[in-house]
């Protein structure tokens, strides 16, 4: 049967069955155990993909973090290893903010000994890596019997870097915490130090060693003043040839301590059994007599009691004789003195006769206002005990020499507290090294203000009565005394060595802060004429330090101060007496 199909503008031919090539059926033919080992293959490998990828940002993440986020914590050397975070001992500063001690990374290296081979090759190069390890010493630890020795503790990055260098796989490093003193020796015998596990064993450290774990600390001290007074002191050390001396400045009405210097000094961060006569901290510890720095109390204890008034006289033409001793003055004027020219001109004399007409006991007394007879109530470790005579009577030549520095010895920080609280107003502080360590306790009053204005008055005599006397604070109108005593060789006085100090507070008209300076066995010099007492090199050492801080502290130039009429008396009569005319 035949059928009748309409035409198409195209032939398709689909064949009905394609018959594949035995080579094309060979390549699509999937065994299923291999079709399942390819699954689990894929499987993995996607797993695989996915760790890899968290891993990859797990170390982009810390990385970002070290380098960026956490840039100022990470180590300064290239060596990596983990930071101890949490610092165990906080920073002291000074009351501006400025560090004084840190906490820094550091690195203990130890070695096994065991497993050294060449112990005098390493030993070698791990001082000439550190240079301030002793190669015996190291090598001794090297071929040590034991386990375990320490070669270094508390080895800088650098130092940790140069030995890891040398490729040693018997020595170990430990991160720890290292005390640092960005200052170096500016405030060593204040700030003391740490031992190797970080207790405090000297100083502020070891005072507030249970403070520190928990808080920051700031001192009362300027970094600026401390560095002011240190180089001054120094300078004058050298020019006068002495063997030591001390400095401190006083806010005389908050006693706060602004600056307290010894010297010699050493550096906080060496060990302790280096440099260990330099670490006596003269200020606090050092117990001294005086001399004439005594006769401002002496004054004052005489015009409180009403033993003399600001107008009388004293005799002091001749020799005082008590008993066997006779007491003379150094630079004697040999005429009746007012009580002004006595500490003007430094008498003995004139001393000892108000003392006597005073009697021990309100002499004994008023000194016990001072804190004279007892440590000072302060947190140092480092306080010396004052010496005095605890009979319970005083001779007549005890209570004469005491009127004029001898007989009777307190620490530096004794005598400018007590001078502080003379001529502030009649209020004693304890002094302080803490900013505000004052705030909350009051002030003893141990003086009447009125005979403290006079005090002040007469201590701007002493300084400004000679118009040819130098004075570098001239422009600062400053009050002050001196003192020379002769220094002791085992019971006795040796006549050739002397301390010399000098306190002065400024300004006198409206006063902020006291300075003491003390220079030890000075000599004389050419520019001295070869005299070696205080008015020739501690005072000039106090005035230039004065000069220098006083724009510093904000203390503004006093030039129109004119003392009193009593006071402008005594220095009219000095005058005359010496045949010389004011300087205009």
């Amino acid at each position: 049967m035949l059928f009748n199909r309409k035409k198409s503008s195209a032939v398709f031919y689909r064949p009905c069955c394609e018959i594949p090539s035995p080579q094309k059926e060979k390549e699509r033919y999937v065994d299923p155990t291999t079709k399942k080992s390819l699954k689990i293959a894929a499987g993995r490998a996607l797993f695989l993909s996915i760790i890899f990828v968290l891993f990859f940002f797990v170390i982009w993440g810390r990385l970002f973090y070290l380098t960026v986020l956490n840039y100022s914590k990470r180590p300064t050397t290239s060596l990596q290893w983990d930071r101890l975070e949490s610092l165990p001992r906080y920073n002291i500063t000074d009351r501006n903010g400025v560090v004084l001690a840190t906490t820094l990374s550091s690195w203990d290296i130890s070695v096994n000994p065991s497993k050294v081979k060449d112990p005098e090759e390493v030993a070698r190069q791990i001082v000439e890596k550190i240079p301030d390890l002793d190669e015996k010493e190291v090598l001794a630890k090297l071929t040590s019997d034991s386990n375990f020795k320490y070669i270094k503790r508390g080895a800088t990055p650098t130092e940790l870097e140069a030995v890891n260098w040398l490729g040693y796989h018997f020595l170990t490093y430990e991160a720890v915490n290292k005390r640092a003193y960005p200052q170096g020796p500016l405030f060593s015998h204040i700030l003391g130090g740490v031992n190797i596990d970080n207790v405090g064993i000297a100083g502020v450290e070891k005072a507030f060693d249970a403070e520190l774990k928990e808080h920051e600390l700031q001192l009362s001290l300027d970094t600026s003043v401390q560095e002011m007074v240190r180089t001054n002191l120094q300078n004058g050390i050298a020019k006068y040839k002495a063997e030591g001396g001390l400095g401190i400045v006083l806010d005389i009405n908050t006693g706060e301590i602004l600056a307290s210097v010894s010297l010699p000094d050493y550096d906080p961060e060496l060990p302790a059994d280096k440099d260990a006569n330099d670490r006596f901290n003269m200020p606090t510890l050092g117990v001294y007599e005086f001399g004439s720095v005594f006769k401002l109390f002496n004054t004052a204890m005489a015009l409180e009691n009403k033993v003399v008034k600001i107008t009388d006289v004293v005799d002091a033409s001749h020799p005082l004789k008590i008993g066997k001793k006779t007491m003379e003055d150094f630079h004697g004027q040999n005429r009746p003195l007012t009580i002004t020219e006595i500490l003007m001109h430094s008498s003995n004399i004139g001393s000892a006769k108000i003392a006597l007409e005073a009697g021990y006991q309100k002499q004994r007394d008023f000194l016990q206002k001072f804190n004279f007879y007892e440590k000072l109530p302060i947190p140092l470790p480092e306080r010396g005990q004052p010496l005095y005579n605890t009979k319970e009577k005083w001779a007549d030549i005890e209570s004469a020499n005491v009127s004029f520095g001898y007989g009777i010895a307190i620490t530096p920080l004794h005598l400018i507290a007590g001078v502080a609280a003379l001529t502030n107003g009649g209020y004693y502080n304890v002094p302080t090294f803490l900013k505000n360590g004052n705030k909350d306790k009051a002030a003893t009053k141990v003086l009447d203000s009125n005979i403290s204005e006079k005090l002040r008055q007469m201590m701007w005599a002493v300084i400004n009565w000679d118009p040819w006397t130098k004075n570098p604070a001239k422009y600062y109108a400053v009050g002050g005394k001196t003192g020379t005593a002769n220094m002791k060789d085992g019971r006795s006085y040796n006549t050739n060595k002397v301390r010399t100090s000098f306190v002065g507070v400024f300004p006198v008209n409206n006063p902020k802060y006291a300075v003491q300076v003390t220079l030890l066995n000075p000599k004389g010099i050419k520019e001295t004429h070869m005299f070696n007492n205080a008015g020739w090199n501690a005072k000039f050492v106090g005035l230039t330090i004065i000069n220098e801080i006083a724009p510093y502290l904000n203390v503004a130039p006093v030039l129109d101060y004119q003392p009193p009429e009593f006071v402008q008396k005594s220095i009219d009569i000095s005058l005359i007496k010496n045949g010389r005319k004011k300087a205009q």
